[in-house]
């Protein structure tokens, strides 16, 4: 008999280490997402065994794809393109798809909020620059990203908890 609960609390947790390492430093670190992966392959097992393992890989093979496309164009972080696949390893493939439009609907006001605090704190480097009488071009602005993998945390609990029966 698979625990179900273990299972989420598992997920659970090592989505919110992805999440938390990707808020505080814009990383997922790879360890993160090798033991998503390697649990979410067992957890499969459990659930269906050597074609539940397969199905989950193909899922996770499905996310892959296209992210490894917006990863070298510089849309997304390679940590959140492989967090997002090892999240789909674990939901296996009737639940990609609820995955990818709750990660996309929790990433919409994630990417406003982290915009407003961007631009918050360029107005803050701008005004200390110009009451030091500093050029702005000597600013050593840090480039703005998303920290995706919370999006993609909240998106992979939401698809989870969607279709439990």
């Amino acid at each position: 008999m698979v625990d179900h609960g273990l299972h989420i609390a598992l997920f659970g947790g090592l989505l919110a280490l992805g999440a938390a390492t990707d808020l505080a430093s814009r990383r997922v670190p790879n360890l993160v997402v090798a033991l998503l992966a390697a649990s979410g392959l067992a957890a499969q097992w459990a659930r269906g065994g050597a074609t539940g393992t397969a199905l989950g890989a193909l899922a996770g093979l499905a996310v892959l794809a296209p992210l490894l496309v917006a990863w070298a164009t510089g849309k997304v972080g390679g940590g959140d393109a492989k967090l997002a696949a090892a999240a789909a390893v674990w939901l296996g493939p009737s639940r990609v798809l609820p995955f990818l439009v709750f990660a996309a609907i929790a990433g919409g006001p994630l990417a406003i909020a982290t915009r407003l605090s961007s631009r918050l704190a360029l107005r803050r480097a701008l005004s200390r620059a110009e009451a030091q009488g500093m050029p702005v071009e000597a600013l050593d602005l840090p480039r703005e990203t998303v920290p995706l993998a919370v999006a993609i945390g909240l998106g992979a609990l939401a698809a989870l908890i969607w279709e439990l029966p």
